[in-house]
């Protein structure tokens, strides 16, 4: 593999809603559901991938599944690129838990391996899946794909390139929809794209998430 393309997932009822998703499912909106679709054509005419992986929570999915449909290429899902179990955060609003759990939604931005959140997938181990399954796609041959997931996958990948602990992965943003890039045509894999929005044009708005407030 010579490049990899990672998008987030469109819009979400939840996004929209300012409601915490983890494992929870929840259908893309409207907006989601076109910005999935500008996605795939701007992948289409602009750099092509020959797969997508994605996860197989309801929002990756789709968003995957009209981009494949809008680029003609398969869509494999990895359990590994599901986002990270948020326990009794899940289903819960932004505001809510600021207002119920505020030291510890601090600690997630700034020092995420301090937070304790009841219920939660252990950090390290949500890191350890998604590696796992990143190691499965980097098996690819081809020479282009994309994977399709959460703003928490997205920033476990990026941090384990720019070889940054556990405690810098959020320090990435990725609105929904947006598309990074890494290159390994190099001697290392260098980060060449961040977060571009650019093909959403007025549509790029993000909805309310953990991962960019």
């Amino acid at each position: 593999m010579l490049r990899l393309k990672l998008v987030r997932h469109g819009e979400s009822e939840f996004n929209r809603r300012g409601i915490i998703q983890g494992h929870t499912n929840s259908p893309l909106s409207p907006l989601g559901r076109i910005q999935a679709e500008l996605t795939g054509r701007w992948l289409k005419n602009s750099s092509p991938v020959s797969r997508i992986y994605a996860s197989p929570l309801r929002r990756a999915k789709e968003t995957a599944l009209i981009m494949a449909e809008v680029m003609g290429v398969e869509v494999v899902f990895l359990d590994e690129f599901k986002e990270i179990r948020l326990g009794a955060w899940e289903g819960v609003s932004i505001e809510e838990v600021r207002k119920r759990d505020s030291k510890n939604l601090e600690l997630w931005f700034t020092c995420p391996t301090k937070a304790h959140v009841e219920g939660a997938e252990p950090l390290d181990d949500f890191r350890k899946r998604v590696l796992g399954g990143l190691k499965r796609v980097l098996d690819d041959p081809d020479d282009e794909v994309a994977i399709v997931a959460h703003g928490g996958v997205l920033s476990v990948v990026v941090a384990h390139v720019l070889n940054l602990d556990l405690d810098h992965i959020w320090r990435m943003r990725f609105d929904n929809a947006s598309v990074s890039e890494i290159s390994f045509e190099y001697s290392i894999p260098k980060l060449t794209l961040l977060n571009s929005t650019f093909h959403l044009g007025a549509l790029g708005r993000s909805g309310l998430s953990i991962w960019n407030v």
